[in-house]
């Protein structure tokens, strides 16, 4: 989950940045804010995950819920409740986990994260031309939430919303599909819309996650 170019960053937080950059085929920014459209993903299913705890994984704090990840294995997190919230940490831990793996680790975030398709295969020929060694130090997000623009059985939404350390906030949008093994995230190709955009504040529907 990028931050603006404007800032400076750390050698991994500049590598996640330049994939974003080839992944949205533009400069590495946030675009500015633009009308928001929010489809009501169900009204029975619950939204908000439960038993929310927190593990640091390369610099970022990422959530951990009953709903997933159950299973954590180096860069690879697995195992998410065919669910919104199941799909939303889905969609969390391998936005995250796809910018941020290290070098001889992101091959297998690709294979079990991410789904098959052209836009994978471009992630891939960028990653390959980058070095991640260590963990993002400067410009950390905070992961303050989400919203489930739109979920069913086999395709959902999310938008996830993130802090920065002067105060401004970001939105992710990502879309994840079920698989035979879970959810995975699904790389648009080609990308018409700037996947990282600067917003103002964090939407009245967003679903916190908690910080003990």
């Amino acid at each position: 989950m990028p931050h603006p170019q404007s800032h400076p960053h750390s050698h991994g937080a500049v590598a996640a940045g330049m994939l974003a950059a080839l992944l949205t085929v533009a400069t590495g920014c946030a675009s500015a804010d633009t009308d928001r459209t929010t489809t009501n993903p169900t009204s029975a299913a619950p939204l908000a995950p439960s038993a929310v705890s927190w593990r640091t994984w390369q610099g970022i704090e990422l959530p951990v819920a009953a709903q997933g990840p159950r299973l954590i294995e180096g860069a690879v997190a697995s195992d998410f409740d065919r669910s919104p919230p199941g799909a939303a940490l889905t969609a969390i831990h391998a936005t995250v986990r796809m910018s941020l793996a290290p070098d001889g680790q992101w091959s297998q975030v690709g294979q079990r994260m991410l789904a098959p398709g052209p836009g994978r295969d471009k992630w891939a020929t960028a990653r390959a031309q980058v070095s991640i060694i260590g963990p993002a130090s400067d410009w950390v997000p905070i992961i303050l939430g989400y919203v489930v623009a739109a979920y069913t059985d086999t395709e959902a939404r999310v938008e996830t919303y993130c802090a920065y350390a002067d105060r401004s906030v970001t939105r992710n949008t990502a879309t994840v599909v079920w698989a035979a093994d879970g959810w995975r995230l699904l790389l648009p190709d080609p990308v018409t819309e700037s996947l990282v955009t600067a917003v103002d504040s964090v939407p009245v529907d967003m679903i916190p996650l908690i910080r003990p």
